[in-house]
């Protein structure tokens, strides 16, 4: 049976008295992994722990069913690492750095060296392969980072914020170099990042973390779903309360949209039918704006498991 890509098992991780992640317990089959949380959710000491350079306080790693702690120069032959702070060897052309890593990972000089030209060609580089990589911008440093994390011809790929800090142009270019090397090259991806737009667009599946906690675990399909046949109604904020009444009177489901005069509604037991709709308003004298199927964010579904947490501290603390 193949072993998950990557499963943690009561995973906690401390830096002195400070605690980075409490009691991790998940599973990532493979494919394309979102780790999502705002700034201090735990993400990137949870890298740090998956490639053994951090040891576990408790708990256990296993990543392409080995133990990073036991097998590390076995485990980081197969994965790719993209660190969100810059990392490379001053004084040095483009090319040569990347050759250099590539023989580091144990890749002989000459093949080393090809194998670098052809990175750097991929991630858009090639032009600019023979200057320093500090005279290069924040877009062309990020692809740098990304094509020498791929430079040993990993199985998977650890990215720390690959976007951050990034214009729209280049945040683009970016994304659309990780959907190839995943999806045209077939490698697994663990993608850290507090932009959700990012992880909704390459991923897959969703770890939501929060104060060094699992929140969440799921697939974005089923994250992002909308509820069956449910419709979002925009209408006048004063109209709204009308509706809402009526809505709830008729045995239908009330929750407020995204905005003031926003409505979603559905029914518990069927499909709720336009026309349906449309008799309600009609019926109360409101005038309908807009009816369309009330499809989910990955936001609303973040926000939603932080609420989530937040509800369940403050009981434990009270």
């Amino acid at each position: 049976m193949t072993p998950p890509v990557l499963r943690v098992s009561g995973l906690v991780v401390r830096y002195g008295r400070f605690t980075a992640l409490h009691g991790l317990d998940a599973e990532f089959s493979g494919g394309a992994l979102g780790l999502l949380g705002p700034n201090g959710a735990g993400k990137s000491s949870l890298m740090r722990a998956v490639l053994g350079l951090v040891p576990p306080t408790r708990g256990r790693v296993e990543l392409l069913g080995r133990d990073p702690k036991r097998h590390g120069a076995k485990v980081r032959r197969s994965v790719g690492y993209m660190p969100e702070r810059d990392s490379y060897v001053a004084g040095m052309s483009c090319v040569r750095v990347l050759a250099h890593l590539a023989e580091v990972c144990g890749i002989p000089p000459q093949e080393a060296m090809m194998r670098a030209h052809d990175l750097l060609h991929f991630a858009g580089l090639g032009e600019e392969r023979y200057r320093e990589i500090s005279t290069f911008s924040l877009g062309m440093r990020q692809r740098f980072k990304l094509a020498a994390a791929l430079v040993h011809d990993p199985d998977l790929l650890l990215l720390d914020e690959p976007t951050n800090g990034l214009d729209p142009v280049g945040r683009r270019r970016m994304l659309a170099l990780v959907r190839r090397v995943h999806q045209e090259h077939g490698k697994h991806v663990v993608l850290a990042s507090h932009l959700l737009p990012d992880v909704e667009e390459l991923c897959d599946q969703v770890w939501v973390m929060d104060r060094g906690r699992l929140v969440k675990s799921d697939s974005v399909e089923h994250l992002t779903r909308a509820a069956r046949g449910a419709k979002r109604v925009r209408l006048s904020p004063n109209d709204a309360p009308r509706l809402r009444r009526a809505a709830e009177d008729d045995g239908l489901r009330v929750e407020a949209g995204r905005s003031e005069g926003e409505l979603v509604l559905s029914d518990p037991d069927d499909v709720l039918a336009p026309r349906r709709v449309f008799a309600l308003a009609s019926r109360c004298g409101c005038r309908l704006y807009a009816v369309q199927p009330a499809a989910r964010s990955l936001e609303d579904a973040f926000l939603e498991a932080l609420e989530a947490r937040t509800v369940e501290t403050e009981e434990e603390v009270a």
